[in-house]
Order: C-alpha cells, then sequence, then structure tokens
C-alpha cells in the first residue's frame, strides 16, 4: 500500500466518522427539541406564551460558579415570568418579571462561552441578585420582548 492510498483510506475512514456525528447529533437534537415543546405545551397555554424556544442552551446560574453543567431546554417568556426547564432536568427555573432588573446580551457568562451573543437576565432573589444567561437563536427579539413585557 503506497502513500496515496492510505491517505485516501484515512479521508475516507474520516468522512464516515464525521457522518455518522453529524447523524447522531441530529437525532439527539431532534429529540431534545421533541421532549422540550412537549413540556412547553404541558405546562403553558398558547395564549400565556409571550416567546418560546425548544433548544435554548443554558448557561447556568452566577451564583454557581462555572462547575455547572450547561444543557438545552425549554425557554419561555409569559406575562408573568422567564421559565427555563433543562432537558432531563426535573425542577424548572422560574424568574418573575417583577424581580427583572436587568436584560442585555453578553458574549461569556459564568465562564462559559460559544463566541456568540447570549441572552443575560440579572433579577433579584432573597438571597440578592443572581443573573443567568442562554444562547438563543434570536438574542434581539428576546431582549425586546421581555423589556416590552416588563413595562
Amino acid at each position: 500500500m503506497n502513500a496515496l492510498s492510505i491517505v485516501v483510506l484515512v479521508l475516507a475512514i474520516l468522512v464516515v466518522v464525521l457522518s455518522v456525528i453529524v447523524v447522531v447529533l441530529k437525532v439527539v437534537v431532534g429529540r431534545v427539541r421533541k421532549s422540550s415543546a412537549a413540556k412547553i405545551e404541558s405546562q403553558f397555554s398558547p395564549t400565556d406564551i409571550v416567546r418560546a424556544d425548544p433548544l435554548a442552551n443554558f448557561f447556568g446560574l452566577e451564583s454557581k460558579g462555572g462547575a455547572q453543567v450547561r444543557g438545552n431546554g425549554a425557554l419561555v417568556l409569559t406575562r408573568t415570568m422567564v421559565w427555563f426547564s433543562r432537558a432531563g432536568g426535573s425542577v424548572p427555573l422560574e424568574i418573575p418579571l417583577a424581580a427583572v432588573r436587568e436584560v442585555d446580551a453578553v458574549k461569556t457568562h459564568a465562564g462559559k462561552s460559544v463566541g456568540r451573543r447570549l441572552l443575560w437576565i440579572r433579577f433579584e432573589t432573597d438571597r440578592g441578585f443572581d443573573s443567568v444567561a442562554w444562547f438563543v437563536r434570536d438574542v434581539d427579539d428576546w431582549i425586546t420582548a421581555i423589556r416590552a413585557t416588563r413595562s
């Protein structure tokens, strides 16, 4: 076997492996999307929802530091709260809009980044201030909707 044959074989193996990875990721993302959409549907009536994203990528709470696990899940804005339930998680995060102090876009949160802007919310709790962030597809639309709903 000459060098060219080895290079072609390695490239073929890489193409097959990458193809398998892409297919697996599409299946996993599809399942998360379906599961999150079902959670949204079971928790809220369509008239309660201002915005929703079944694949929001959670960057954690500032108060818990950088050791948190990121994860995708259902993010919902209603007229009274921001609600998030991570895929596979049992206890949703509920932030009353009355507790929200700031909404903005940031590049990093809790020591994590994806090189894109994140939806960031600073809110007040009984223990002081905290913040949370998500990667969502349309950050500016989320910011506008949260600010308008709070008014």
